[in-house]
């Protein structure tokens, strides 16, 4: 409560702000002019609005502590009293212009209305009053306190018949408009109560005439429009109307809802998910419950499922892995059939591992291969330059050192025949199997390594 009442008294501050920056009355004379020019209100009244405002919000979030409740119910309480005092504050100043108008200082009046209707465009009152005040464009000049201006009563007159002359000449919609600023200069003249209130009932009686128009034309819409308005002006005489507002309201929804499922079913077959889901959107706006809707909006998110997935599915049979998870993350922003969309996530996390680890492995392999292929080269080179050394004469020699030779390789087929016989064990048949392949390099006719190599072949192969 005390806040609401620190908002109050700071409202109050803001009302007599208001006050004092209406309450300067313009000079009792002034020249004549062709017309009254408006006067935009000093630049530093909206400011001075918007940073009372500020303040205000400021010293509400500071006072002790405030829930999200409070903050809510004080941010509503502002609204009601900033548009409570506004309109009272309005009312004041209207009230003086009308006090300056009666008093027969009508520029006065003028230059009081020329701000509210700046302020607040939405003052009907004070626009009709400021209208009838108005001289602009009329041809003749404003009349002043010098030259003995026309009474209130005048004025009323005049405007009174000139409005009446509009309404007669055919011009409903402008006679209204003019009775408003008689209204205004008069609010108890009854008579120009009794032409508006005829004027609407005419009004309404043509919009009534063109809605049934429109109707047998099928033009539901523009129907609906003009019975509305019609209900507006008259709600006594067109009261029977509202059955009939009611039945045609029903049929331009199904109207709509059929143009929307039709608009989705294109969009089905298009491919054109959002669009389906967005018309099936708009379906739900007018009936909540529909059921086709729904059928449509379920058919296009499994349909656009399966396509992300089955373009998941070919991007993983690939091995490219993150475009594939792409396509699946895609699946899971749909919100539909999630579980599964994650699974194949999972999925391919997991044969990404496997094929770093195959790929590894593979380079494992190839390290030792080439290892072993640089040994038997140095072997070979070794021995070529062994023999290129022997002469013509040594033949008995060169026989020896090719033996030797020949003994180097088998020795070096029976070294990777046992690592391949140890990777055997190990479990590791693809590197064992590599070493078999060497070994059968180095000697064709080692035949244990041939057998081993025929016994791990045909073990991978099942």
């Amino acid at each position: 409560m005390k806040k609401v009442n620190k908002v109050r008294a700071s409202f109050a501050s803001f009302t007599l702000f208001i006050l004092f920056t209406f309450s300067i009355r313009p000079p009792a004379s002034f020249a004549a002019t062709k017309g009254p020019k408006l006067h935009v209100p000093a630049k530093t009244s909206k400011s001075a609005e918007a940073a009372l405002f500020k303040g205000l919000a400021t010293s509400i979030h500071g006072v002790g502590i405030v829930t999200p409740d409070e903050k809510k119910f004080l941010s509503q309480t502002i609204e009601r009293e900033k548009a409570g005092i506004l309109r009272h504050t309005m009312k004041l100043i209207y009230d003086h212009a009308y006090d300056l108008y009666r008093r027969g200082d009508y520029q006065g009046s003028l230059d009081v209305l020329n701000r509210i209707v700046i302020l607040d465009p939405g003052y009907e009152q004070a626009r009709a009053l400021h209208s009838a005040l108005s001289w602009a464009g009329k041809g003749s000049a404003m009349p002043s306190r010098i030259e003995a201006p026309k009474s209130a009563q005048e004025m009323v007159r005049e405007k009174f018949f000139e409005a009446l002359a509009i309404y007669r000449d055919g011009r409903k919609v402008e006679a209204v408009g003019k009775f408003e600023e008689v209204l205004a200069l008069d609010p108890k003249h009854r008579k120009v109560r009794f032409y508006i209130d005829r004027i609407n009932r005419e009004i309404a009686k043509d919009y009534f005439e063109q809605g049934k128009f429109a109707q047998t034309q099928g033009r539901l819409e523009d129907a609906l429009d003009k019975f509305y308005t019609a209900v507006s002006l008259d709600p006594e005489s067109y009261a029977f109307v509202a059955r009939q507002i009611t039945d045609i309201e029903s049929e331009v929804r199904s109207k709509k809802i059929g143009r929307h499922l039709e608009e989705a079913l294109k969009a089905l077959s298009a491919g054109n998910w959002d669009a389906v889901r967005s018309s099936a959107g708009e379906i739900f706006r007018l009936d909540p419950s529909n059921v086709r809707a729904q059928e449509l909006v379920n058919e296009s998110l499994e349909r656009q499922f399966v396509a992300l997935m089955a373009k998941g599915d070919s991007l993983l049979a690939k091995e490219q892995f993150d475009k594939a998870v792409e396509e699946y993350q895609r699946a899971v922003k749909l919100r539909y059939k999630t579980a599964e969309a994650n699974r194949k996530i999972e999925m391919v996390n997991g044969k990404r591992k496997e094929a770093e680890e195959l790929a590894k492995k593979r380079e494992e392999e190839e390290k030792v291969k080439k290892e072993a292929d640089d040994r038997a080269k140095a072997a070979s080179d070794k021995a070529a330059k062994e023999k290129s050394a022997l002469s013509p004469a040594g033949t008995a020699g060169g026989e020896a050192q090719a033996a030797v030779a020949t003994e180097e390789a088998k020795q070096s087929s029976e070294s990777h025949y046992q690592q391949a016989m140890q990777f055997y064990q190990t479990g590791d048949l693809e590197r064992a199997l590599v070493e078999l392949n060497l070994s059968l390099k180095y000697d064709p006719n080692n035949q244990n390594a041939y057998g081993a190599k025929r016994m791990i072949e045909a073990k991978m192969s099942r």
